[in-house]
């Protein structure tokens, strides 16, 4: 394979797999400090331990419509 085939295959798969993870939740806590950076400009976001517990508690709190 050339280079450029590979940079693109690279660049494809790095797409997916941000894909994925936005599906199955994994970037939640990036998401959040985006929009904190945004929202709430000089105010200290959660940890990411702080924010997880937080999420959690809250998916078990309202469960809504998920699998499990």
């Amino acid at each position: 394979m050339t280079t450029t085939v590979l940079t693109k295959l690279r660049g494809t798969a790095r797409t997916a797999w941000q894909i994925v993870r936005g599906v199955v939740g994994e970037n939640a806590y990036e998401r959040y400090l985006d929009h904190h950076r945004r929202n709430h400009p000089g105010e200290e976001p959660l940890g990411e331990r702080e924010f997880w517990r937080r999420h959690v508690d809250r998916q078990d709190a309202t469960p809504g419509s998920r699998c499990c």
